[in-house]
């Protein structure tokens, strides 16, 4: 039997959390990750194998089946598990579903999403073998890992909500096999040494919208209470490592259910579900992931308000017994961007629109909207294109609204999205 292979690299990669990364449990448990037996959370190979591919496939479509394979031959890359070092740290988002038409919650609505906590450490290696003579593969490979490195490439679930971002450090080994020490260190599985430097990579075009504003207590409820001095229980922000945040699927949320309205007005609510997604409602609904991308808000800053309410029967107008409430709503400025491909025209502007409503207080961020909590005290809403054309949505004191439109980026995006009115 001939050589399967000549030449052989070992990459080896450690890699930081940037953002919480969701790895799905077993039977798609929201409630945990995924872990070995022994406890220890773990990303799979074919996960990070799935992303890097997907990526590939978009630059280099033949590459991807080099590399990865196909039915007609097997892949020259092999990509282990990326296992968390035991100092990780699990978190629990509440997440709500949303009924579209109302822009309340769904009945039972209300579950909670573990994730592993932004700063926790993993490590995975890749393993190319192939022939010298196919040495431009590991250009590639690098490339990958460079895009994975520059957030081009997210890991996991939950992406369009600011899952899955992660740094890099990478060192490697390359093995020839015609060199006898080189055989022994493969032999031996010796580890890759030599951090190398990754190289940039082409960023997709996005449009990016900067909103500026501060909140005026916003509750974003944690998955569980605090109990503080007199066994008093506290209904707090939302908050980790120490900060208060905002989460991205919060933000997006009030956003979708505000851009469903204004879709519903001009008759084009499929605009919604290319920018935020479907969710699988049936069997025979297909999911679809969104195009817009948000990350979650830290607010190291914040004022904590403590503030005590009681709960009402609704029957009799009474105190309901032991109804007392205490929750902790933040305030503070805030800053936080969107971003959507900027071949979207149509989809720039129905964001426009849902942001200006933000920014005039027609709805708001997290609960207690109905006793005037969440709502932003919006600045300005600033728009740039890849080609550098600006735009701005300036909010006064009065809840008006001002267009800063110097290169008529705002005006194309709002006639965009009424050429689509008419076209449907």
């Amino acid at each position: 039997m001939g050589a399967k292979f000549d030449y052989a690299v070992r990459y080896s990669v450690r890699a930081c959390c940037e953002s919480p990364l969701r790895t799905g449990g077993e039977n798609n448990e929201m409630e945990a990750v995924l872990r070995y037996p022994d406890g220890r959370a773990f990303v799979q190979g074919a996960s990070l194998a799935g992303a890097l591919r997907s990526w590939l496939e978009q630059q280099n479509a033949a590459m991807a089946e080099q590399l990865f394979g196909s039915q007609k031959q097997a892949g020259q890359l092999v990509v282990s598990d990326g296992v968390f070092e035991d100092s990780e740290q699990q978190i629990m988002r509440p997440r709500l579903k949303i009924n579209g038409a109302t822009g309340t919650a769904k009945d039972g609505g209300k579950f909670d999403v573990a994730a592993i906590g932004a700063g926790s450490r993993f490590g995975f290696e890749l393993v190319w073998m192939g022939w010298q003579t196919q040495a431009d593969a590991l250009r590639w490979i690098e490339q990958m890992l460079a895009a994975l490195h520059q957030q081009e490439i997210r890991l996991g679930a939950q992406k369009t909500n600011g899952f899955g971002a992660v740094s890099l450090n990478v060192k490697k080994r390359e093995f020839r096999m015609n060199n006898a020490d080189d055989r022994t260190a493969w032999l031996e599985n010796h580890p890759a040494e030599q951090e190398i430097a990754l190289p940039q990579v082409q960023h997709r075009e996005f449009v990016c919208f900067t909103v500026k504003a501060k909140a005026d207590r916003v509750l974003i409820m944690a998955a569980e209470r605090e109990l503080r001095e007199e066994n008093q229980a506290v209904t707090v922000n939302l908050s980790e490592n120490g900060e208060a945040i905002i989460p991205a699927s919060s933000l997006k949320g009030a956003i979708r259910a505000r851009a469903w309205v204004i879709a519903q007005y001009l008759g084009c609510e499929s605009l919604v579900e290319q920018m935020f997604g479907t969710a699988a409602d049936g069997p025979e609904k297909e999911l679809q992931a969104g195009s817009i991308i948000l990350q979650d808000v830290k607010l190291s800053r914040a004022v904590r308000q403590e503030v005590k309410r009681i709960r009402i029967n609704k029957f009799t107008g009474g105190v309901i017994q032991r109804g007392l409430l205490t929750q902790e709503p933040i305030s503070g400025e805030i800053r936080f961007d969107i971003k959507i491909p900027a071949e979207q025209t149509e989809g720039c502007g129905l964001l426009l629109f849902a942001l200006r409503d933000l920014g005039m207080g027609l709805y708001n961020i997290g609960s207690g909207g109905s006793i005037g909590r969440g709502y932003l005290n919006v600045h300005a809403v600033e728009a740039e294109t890849p080609e550098g054309h600006t735009g701005r949505m300036e909010f006064s004191s009065e809840g008006t609204c001002k267009l800063v439109d110097p290169d008529k980026t705002l005006e194309h995006w709002i006639q965009a999205v009424g050429r689509k009115q008419d076209e449907i």
